[in-house]
Parts: structure tokens; sequence; C-alpha cells
């Protein structure tokens, strides 16, 4: 993982940059109490897919009135409230890395599935936006992770080829969409995706519990 072979690092945004899971969580239960909804296990899982995909299918199940990106936008709203009022902080070890990464000029980029505006909420309230030359959010692209057009497109905004880019992932199909693209993986370890841990591994060409693995450079290299 060294810096002669990287010219552009690309983050994921969830559970990635920051540990946010637990605030989409929090979202959805505030929703679910709303309209009076008490999930079981019978509900589908939102962990690694759209949030709007997730509304829809509890509209479905519940017949709630409701439409699925209105949902989606109040979830995300929800989850910027807490960064904002929680004084949420990024990953551990993350604003070193974002350091280390300028001052050898190597350009940083986001992409994530997420919409632009919490992409850009999340930046702003964890005050790390001034590291990043471009971003680019889920509504911008044509298909959403697994497909590779996210991280593509950041790639090409910032005229890097592919192969020079290194991917920051937590979850299976966001590792699928850097592989999609002919990118280089690092996984990232996060308790929700815990199940996944054996998959992450198969798939990826680096694995780190905390950013400074790579610093101590103890992280694991397949």
């Amino acid at each position: 993982m060294g810096k002669e072979d990287l010219k552009l690092l690309i983050f994921d945004m969830d559970g990635v940059i920051l540990d946010s899971e637990p605030l989409h969580e929090n979202a959805r239960q505030m929703i679910f109490r709303r309209f009076g909804i008490v999930p079981d296990e019978t509900f589908p899982d939102p962990v690694g897919n759209s949030s709007s995909g997730f509304w829809r299918e509890v509209i479905k199940k519940c017949g709630i009135e409701g439409e699925p990106y209105a949902l989606e936008k109040e979830q995300y709203r929800l989850v910027a409230q807490q960064i904002e009022e929680n004084q949420i902080s990024p990953s551990e070890g993350l604003e070193e890395l974002l350091h280390w990464a300028k001052a050898h000029e190597i350009r940083i980029g986001l992409a994530s599935s997420s919409t632009r505006v919490l992409v850009d909420d999340t930046l702003r309230l964890l005050r790390i936006e001034k590291f990043f030359d471009y971003t680019v959010s889920g509504d911008e692209v044509p298909v959403k992770k697994p497909a590779p057009d996210v991280y593509l497109e950041a790639a090409r905004r910032l005229d890097v080829l592919p192969e020079d880019c290194l991917v920051f992932e937590d979850i299976v199909k966001g590792m699928e969409a850097g592989k999609n693209a002919g990118m280089k993986v690092c996984a990232v370890e996060d308790a929700y995706s815990a199940p996944q841990r054996g998959q992450k591994r198969k798939l990826c060409d680096y694995y780190i519990e905390t950013y400074f693995d790579i610093r101590d450079n103890c992280y694991y290299q397949a």
C-alpha cells in the first residue's frame, strides 16, 4: 500500500468515514414510531441496501401511506441531525490518513450511494470537506453499487486511471463496485457488516481494523 502505487484514494461514506449505521438505525426507528410500526425479523435488511428500496418494501409490507424517496430523505435528514447534535467524529485514524495523502500529493475522492444532500452535510458536519478533491453521490450516476458507476465517475472527474485508485469500503456490495471498476479495494472493519467478514476478506486486496493500521503497517494484505 505504498504511496508510489497510488494516485487517488476513494472512500465510501457510511461505515467508512464515520460509524453511521447506528445513526441510520435510530432514524429508521424514529420513522417507524411515527407510523406506529413495530418491526420484526420479517422486515427487509437495511444494511447494504438502498434506503429508498428499504422504504419501498416497508410501505408494501405495512400498507402505510408514503413515498420511498420522501422517507429516504427524512431518514437522511435525521442522520445529519444526529451528527450535528451529538458532535459525531470521523472514523478513528481517518484524519491522519487524509493529512498523509495530502502531504504526498495523493488525491482524495468520495463515492457514496447516499444522496448529494447527505454527502455534503456529512462532510461539512465532520469538518473534513476540505480534504476531498471530488465527491460523487448515488443520485448522480445511472446505476448504484455494486455497479462500478460511482467509482468510475470519481476517477474520471479527477483524471486518474482505475488501476491507480484504492477504494475504501465496509460492505460486500461496495467492494464489488470497486472491483468492478478495476480498482484495488481496502476493506474496513465495521460492526454492522461483521456477518460479511469472510466474504470481505476473500474480495479485498487489503483489510484494516482502523486507519491506524495503515500508519503502523499492520494491515492484512491478500
